[in-house]
């Protein structure tokens, strides 16, 4: 990343954090790191795999035997966090290739130069909100995690040494065994780093996509934003059969003042951008489609404990959950709200071009961008359904709907 603007580069600083704890990197250049990072990425997979195992286990234990309905609502709601992380990581893995081609390209095409006072304004506000949104995100899921991690430990400890008290030895998830991990503090701390390691890995994958997708549509976002004044300011000219290819190396000029662009290089910018955009949704859009089912079920069961919870620690454990997992589906489909709308303003900004003072060819082309422009590049999922903030409207009605019912259904039976 040293290679790319620094602007660029730091904006994936968390991004890579996350990755780089679940030893997940996209930028090895020989075969020895890529052995040692194939190595380090799957080292964790039996853990993983293990605890999903154990926790399925106690699942069903649950639903073959009366339980609180607060227990079964939150183990269901983490047996689908762990389902969900696992399909995050797998889609992740297999398209790491086509990942480091879409930052490598886009790193290439950001410009630090020959952009106008409007242009310098406006990506400095979109980073700015990028930056804010980021840290927000990632400490308000961080934070949330480790809540739910720390809580039942510090409980034990709690009463155990300081209330002098002869309580269960509670572990973050219940799970099914071989052994009985309460019997001694040894195996009761063993199990409990043994679910913390595991989770945590599911954790910082399942974050850390949801952080890479929003930084690739912000970053696609303001390239669209700042070719639309570029398209404002190009010059009409008596164009005859002058074009480029359909490729771009994104290079920048070192005048300190605004050059216009011409057409042609404005129609290789868009083409190219809109190439990146089509791999952003074809690497992506089934881990959208999968983001939006499950985020739907798994905030109705964590809203649903928190409502059949047996104590105000449990209910805040829920609370924060629900508010966790809203909050990058939110900002999910912000960034896929705004890079849809920044693609279609190249249409307004065709429009506004003096392209009366053009020739007639020069005017077709300008009839050809506006009529492109009204395909806007978004955000899919399955590359049917345009992730908007529509889409987040969507979720929200529908947790609330089965919400609802669940809750009814419940109570009536009390």
């Amino acid at each position: 990343m040293e290679n790319f603007p620094e602007e660029f580069a730091r904006s994936f600083i968390l991004c890579f954090k996350l990755f780089d704890k679940c030893n997940i990197s996209f930028f090895d250049n020989n075969n020895i790191s890529k052995l040692l990072t194939w190595l380090r990425t799957y080292y964790s997979v039996p853990f993983v795999l293990a605890y999903n195992v154990c926790l399925l286990a106690y699942l069903h234990k649950l639903l073959i035997e009366r339980f609180h309905m607060s227990e079964v609502a939150y183990i269901v709601s983490m047996c689908l966090i762990s389902i969900q992380g696992v399909i995050k990581a797998t889609i992740v893995l297999l398209k790491r290739s086509d990942i480091k081609n879409l930052i490598y390209h886009l790193g290439n095409m950001w410009r630090t130069s020959n952009l106008t006072d409007k242009q310098i304004e406006k990506k400095k506000n979109l980073l700015k909100t990028l930056k804010y949104f980021q840290l927000v995100f990632y400490w308000s899921d961080i934070i949330g995690a480790w809540q739910h991690l720390t809580t039942p430990l510090l409980l034990v400890l709690f009463r155990t040494f300081i209330l002098q008290e002869d309580c269960e030895l509670a572990l973050p998830f219940g799970s099914v065994y071989p052994y009985d991990p309460t019997e001694n503090w040894f195996k009761y701390l063993a199990t409990y780093a043994f679910q913390s390691f595991a989770m945590l890995r599911e954790v910082y994958i399942y974050i850390g996509t949801d952080f890479l997708l929003m930084t690739l549509s912000a970053h696609l976002a303001i390239a669209f934003a700042l070719l639309r004044e570029d398209l404002v300011n190009v010059a009409p000219t008596n164009i005859k059969n002058g074009f480029c290819n359909n490729s771009t190396d994104g290079q920048q000029t070192n005048e300190e003042s605004y050059v216009k662009i011409s057409i042609q290089d404005f129609i290789c910018r868009h083409q190219k951008l809109i190439e990146l955009a089509a791999l952003l949704n074809d690497v992506f859009n089934i881990m959208i489609f999968v983001n939006l089912l499950f985020i739907t079920i798994i905030a109705c069961f964590f809203g649903f404990a928190t409502t059949v919870a047996r104590g105000i620690v449990e209910m805040i454990n829920n609370l924060v959950a629900v508010l966790a997992l809203l909050l990058p589906t939110h900002l999910l489909c912000y960034y896929g709200e705004l890079l849809r709308n920044e693609s279609l303003r190249i249409a307004d900004s065709a429009y506004t071009n003096l392209w009366y003072k053009g020739d007639v060819h020069y005017q077709k082309m300008i009839n050809i961008i506006i009529i492109r422009s009204q395909r806007p590049c978004c955000l899919t999922s399955l590359k049917h359904v345009p992730v908007t903030l529509n889409s987040f409207t969507k979720v929200l009605s529908t947790t609330w709907s089965y919400f609802s019912v669940a809750t009814s259904i419940y109570f009536d039976k009390e």
